[in-house]
């Protein structure tokens, strides 16, 4: 199975949009992780600067991406750990193809109204 960009764009926009992020960042922001993927299901975590591994964790927050690391005994009983990023291609199809639901702002003052 493989993601597209439609799918991805969908599941971003579907949890992203929910908090406010216009079609535009999450169109951008869909570009940005695929930019890094490429054909590829994963990266690995050396490729990124601090500010796009910020970008990352919060995506790994909603299912969009999982980490794996991986250690290799080098000389002298040494560990040579390998971070790797995953798209969790399941978890974008189910988020694309939920329904969009805007989080609707609860008026607290029409209950109490109604209970006086």
């Amino acid at each position: 199975m493989t993601v597209s960009r439609e799918e991805l764009f969908k599941a971003i926009d579907n949890i992203y949009g929910r908090k406010g992020m216009s079609k535009k960042d999450s169109e951008d922001l869909c570009d940005f992780i695929l930019s890094f993927f490429g054909y590829e299901d994963y990266i690995i975590d050396n490729v990124l600067s601090a500010a796009e591994r910020d970008v990352f964790y919060n995506l790994e927050e909603y299912g969009i991406v999982t980490t794996h690391r991986e250690e290799i005994n080098i000389v002298h009983g040494k560990a040579w750990r390998i971070n790797q990023w995953y798209l969790d291609k399941a978890k974008i199809n189910r988020l694309a193809k939920e329904e969009k639901k805007e989080d609707s702002e609860k008026n607290i003052y029409d209950s109490i109204f109604k209970n006086m």
